[in-house]
């Protein structure tokens, strides 16, 4: 071959070769899907909440942190969960993040499924603006497992017709106006359960103790002098009718009831309002027919948590998901579909200073009652619950029942 032509062919290799579009790898949007950090993060949110989620929060974030991939799972808020969530963690498989329930926290902390995340260097600068309740059911031996998230209570919800028919123009101010307009006009009060969340408030209303502030010791609580009375006002008020012992013990639709004007009113998170709402089958104006106003006593307090599980391998890149869902622009979306948030910083979308149920449920958390923040939450809630309809069935008289549920939540929390 010519010896210029080989020259040549060499010159262009040589210039061809240095060339940073041929050498250089990946094109730049090939490089960046491949340097991606991928969390995945498992949620319990509704049908309308897991829309605004993943296709509003998550974009946002992913906007501004390019590097982080965000993979949503939805799961089915169960028992369950939480035994799937505890066997993940141990064998390291994913998700990173967990959306859950305020109660699951320590309990989770307690068996070291999760990270202490308040050993990261900026937690205290991510705390500040949380001002929620909820805060304290992250906390176990000392340190921080999760960031509260969302926080939610039950309301007081009227029937305005029976409201206007007892000639009042709005709802009673305290619970001891509450009892006394329902008893004097024999109407009736929604309690629908025996559970720590369905009777606790009116529980403590009257007076009774579940456990001491350090929440420690059931004994000479649960079955004090005022936790008996209490109790003996609560047993004496369903048997006048006052309280509907067929919704006691888990019969009955007291929503339908409240609604017919056969109930004065019944206790609710902002959930009656929007499944509610956007029902097919309601055919009732919700505004006009009832008077939402916070429960006229310590607002029991619900609410989820963000969690990162110890095992992760994404542990940076899971902790700023944290920060921001936590931050203001996240729990602004998020309050338009009814997640009130932990954010002091996070303003009321308009929308939502036009509805009574959720600007209730703002009051409400102001007066707050947290159950125990304790691992063996659920074990007291099952004796709690056990003991309850077995006064209330008349199976064991009242101070009986408190004390021998008192002794087995004692032994169950020591």
């Amino acid at each position: 071959m010519n010896k210029r032509i080989i020259a040549g062919l060499i010159f262009l290799l040589l210039t061809g070769c240095g060339s940073s579009r041929f050498i250089e790898g990946p094109l730049e949007n090939q490089a960046a899907s491949v340097m991606k950090e991928e969390i995945v993060v498992w949620h319990t949110y509704s049908d309308e909440e897991t829309r605004i989620f993943e296709n509003a929060v998550i974009p946002a974030f992913e906007k501004l942190h390019p590097d982080i991939k965000v993979t949503p799972v939805r799961q089915p808020y169960s028992s369950e969960l939480k035994s799937t969530i505890i066997s993940r963690a141990s064998s390291g498989k994913p998700p990173d993040v967990v959306r859950m329930d305020i109660s699951w926290v320590p309990e989770l902390s307690s068996l070291n499924v999760l990270y202490p995340v308040s050993d990261l260097p900026d937690f205290a600068e991510a705390v500040k603006p949380l001002k929620s309740v909820t805060m304290e059911t992250n906390l176990y031996q000392g340190r921080y497992y999760g960031l509260p998230l969302d926080v939610n209570t039950k309301i007081a919800v009227y029937n305005r017709l029976q409201l206007g028919a007892m000639g009042l123009s709005g709802p009673p101010e305290t619970f001891a106006q509450l009892v006394q307009t329902a008893e004097s006009n024999e109407s009736q009060l929604g309690l629908d359960g025996l559970s720590t969340w369905s009777l606790l408030p009116y529980f403590v209303a009257f007076g009774g103790k579940l456990l001491d502030d350090s929440y420690t010791h059931a004994e000479g609580y649960l079955n004090s002098q005022a936790s008996v009375q209490a109790m003996n006002r609560i047993l004496l008020l369903s048997w006048k009718g006052v309280f509907n012992r067929s919704l006691i013990l888990g019969k009955g639709d007291r929503w339908t009831s409240l609604l017919k004007g056969q109930m004065l009113m019944i206790d609710e998170g902002p959930w009656f309002y929007s499944i509610l709402s956007s029902s097919k089958d309601n055919k009732y104006n919700l505004l006009d027919d009832t008077v939402a106003a916070p429960f006229p006593g310590k607002s029991i307090i619900g609410g989820e948590n963000l969690v990162i599980l110890k095992n992760t391998r994404h542990l940076q890149a899971s902790w700023t998901f944290m920060k921001w869902m936590t931050g203001r622009e996240a729990q602004q979306m998020m309050f338009k579909v009814g997640q009130i948030p932990t954010n002091i910083d996070a303003a009321t979308p308009v929308e939502m200073q036009k509805n009574p149920f959720v600007m209730a449920t703002m009051e409400g958390i102001k007066n707050p009652y947290l159950r125990p923040p304790i691992p063996k939450l659920n074990d007291v809630e099952t004796i709690f619950t056990k003991y309850m309809l077995l006064i209330f069935t008349n199976k064991l008289p009242v101070k009986e029942g408190l004390d021998r549920a008192a002794a087995e939540i004692e032994s169950a929390i020591r």
